[in-house]
């Protein structure tokens, strides 16, 4: 798969190589999201510089120094002949003082990558002190080296290096938390398939670059999803244990609250309830899924938070796929009916893809609409907005809102096939005044976002009241930035 994206994320690897001091770069993310596909990119495109790379395991600390001191000695240019093969540093301060005195041989710049770095701490947290020892008295006084941590272990990496309380805290002259590709992405990797499809491979993967590249193999979106998505052994089907297992204490009992928020129980007592879980152990879960970017919080736009009407929300897309839609099919996965498998999640998953993807595709689409100059206004929030009060309803999917100037863009979004009629608009509006702001006046406009088309009688009653009509393909063209 071409690579694709991440030009904020070059530009920062760009300053670190020319900074003309000694630079720590920690890089992180969940799995399969690109950082060593980011690393290695950057090196083809930098083939002159020195580069030591050594990636961390899950063995033991006494594997881990003998296989790292074995990868220094191989970068060692003075050295006339390979290490023995049981050949190990005493400690990893002497590798590590080691591999600085081969950094100093020369003035060019050396990157020294040290991929999956969390691993190494899980096994020895007390590696981290000695990572600080060196840094503060060897490694930062060498202009020419430039450190790179990554992990994927996203808790442990915040706290035994982010965290105030780390021992390498402070040190990072910069720091990348590597997220999975935007929406705009699939348009370069997939310029041949329709905007309907590449809705679908995203709302599959979220954008996650292992994913997407199982849908680069074959150009139908079924036979890749059957093929290579739900075959035995597939990334699909072995991630999302390990990441929440490698990752949590009581893993079985986070799947069940992730497979309710996954299943459309949005609310506390909902969650509760399908988790079988108590609110006290539920406020905990809750907690650290969020602080893992696993889930969310949403609580309504322009509402003070409460926590009474905030809901919970799948902020990983491939994992709110994999348990709504693969965990009820891992039955017929096992007996090797992958076709059957199949059927059952395209016969929901059209419904799935509007409700979620698309109506948060709408309002990723407001930021970049504004951007662009499209907007009459600039929101300082987007979100959607809900409210029952006595006993009537409201739901909004889109909301944008710039409180100071007193401004509002509400929008409605559909995924039903066919063309949106003008009956649409003009129900949009009147559920619209059930929002305060827009009973207290606040200048609004309006918005539908359609996977296909409007009516013309839709077109006119838009153009008489200044509303916005954004198909696919022109929310598609505003987010490439087109």
């Amino acid at each position: 798969m071409k690579f694709v994206g991440r030009k904020r994320e070059l530009q920062t690897l760009e300053k670190l190589i020319q900074s003309s001091q000694a630079g720590l770069l920690i890089l992180y993310g969940r799995r399969r999201v690109g950082k060593t596909w980011l690393m290695t990119h950057f090196l083809e495109q930098h083939q002159d510089i020195q580069a030591f790379y050594w990636m961390a395991t899950t063995h033991n600390e006494a594997y881990q120094l003998r296989d790292f001191s074995q990868a220094v000695l191989r970068y060692d240019p003075r050295m006339a002949a390979p290490p023995t093969a049981d050949f190990t540093f005493a400690s990893w301060e002497d590798a590590l003082n080691h591999l600085a005195d081969i950094v100093v041989l020369n003035t060019q710049s050396h990157l020294v990558i040290l991929d999956e770095f969390t691993y190494l701490l899980r096994n020895e947290p007390a590696v981290s002190s000695v990572f600080q020892k060196v840094w503060d008295h060897r490694f930062s006084k060498i202009p020419q080296l430039k450190l790179v941590l990554t992990g994927s272990l996203i808790g442990m990496m915040a706290r035994q290096v982010i965290s105030y309380q780390a021992p390498l805290y402070g040190r990072a002259t910069s720091q990348i938390r590597l997220r999975p590709l935007p929406y705009a992405a699939l348009t370069e990797l997939f310029p041949e398939r329709t905007a309907v499809e590449r809705v679908a491979i995203y709302g599959v993967t979220g954008g996650v670059p292992a994913y997407l590249e199982l849908f680069t193999r074959t150009g139908d979106f079924k036979s890749a999803l059957q093929g290579y998505g739900l075959d035995a052994g597939s990334i699909f089907l072995s991630d999302p244990p390990v990441i929440l297992y490698e990752q949590l204490q009581d893993p079985q009992s986070y799947e069940s609250v992730l497979s309710a928020i996954a299943g459309g129980f949005h609310q506390w007592s909902d969650i509760a309830k399908m988790a079988i879980v108590t609110d006290t152990a539920l406020g905990h879960y809750l907690k650290v899924l969020q602080e893992l970017e696993i889930i969310e919080k949403r609580e309504p736009i322009l509402s003070r938070p409460s926590g009474k009407r905030g809901r919970y929300y799948m902020r990983d897309h491939f994992l709110r796929f994999y348990y709504r839609f693969i965990v009820p099919q891992l039955g017929n996965i096992a007996r090797d009916y992958q076709e059957v498998a199949v059927e059952r999640i395209e016969a929901e998953l059209q419904p799935f893809l509007g409700t979620h993807i698309f109506e948060e595709l709408c309002q990723e689409w407001v930021w970049a609409a504004a951007a662009a100059g499209q907007l009459d206004f600039r929101p300082e929030e987007v979100g959607s907005y809900w409210r029952v009060h006595r006993s009537l309803g409201v739901q909004l999917d889109v909301v944008a809102a710039a409180p100071r100037e007193k401004k509002l863009l509400i929008g409605e979004a559909k995924w039903s096939q066919g063309t949106l009629s003008r009956r649409l608009l003009t129900d949009l509006i009147e559920r619209s005044q059930r929002m305060p702001q827009v009973a207290e006046g606040w200048t609004t406009q309006y918005v539908l976002f359609a996977r296909e088309g409007f009516t013309e009688a839709l077109r006119e009653e838009a153009r008489a009241r200044n509303a916005l009509l954004v198909s696919l393909d022109q929310l598609e063209k505003t987010l490439s930035g087109h």
